[in-house]
């Protein structure tokens, strides 16, 4: 499994809708929970298919908003889910 924080400078609620179009223009939205603000996502990095359970949060600031990534793909070293992530990043 593979965590990792982004910090943003939008709202809670713009970084969510920003996370649901660029999950969606990456691979399937499972499931989501607007009002908790998390996503399940399903995705592939070349074979190998990764969950992704995104949630956003307000950062410790109260200012911006925090993004968790929790990743979960069939490989050992947890390469497909780290590079999931980084398209998820890009398409923020």
């Amino acid at each position: 499994m593979t965590n990792f924080n982004v910090e943003l400078s939008q709202s809670v609620d713009e970084a969510y809708a920003s996370l649901v179009s660029a999950a969606a223009s990456i691979g399937k939205i499972q499931s989501r929970n607007d009002s908790a603000r998390y996503i399940v996502l399903k995705a592939r990095y070349g074979l190998n298919p990764v969950t992704m359970r995104c949630a956003v949060m307000t950062n410790t600031s109260g200012s911006g908003a925090v993004i968790e990534f929790s990743g979960r793909g069939q490989d050992v070293w947890g390469v497909a889910s780290r590079k999931i992530i980084d398209r998820l990043i890009e398409a923020l």
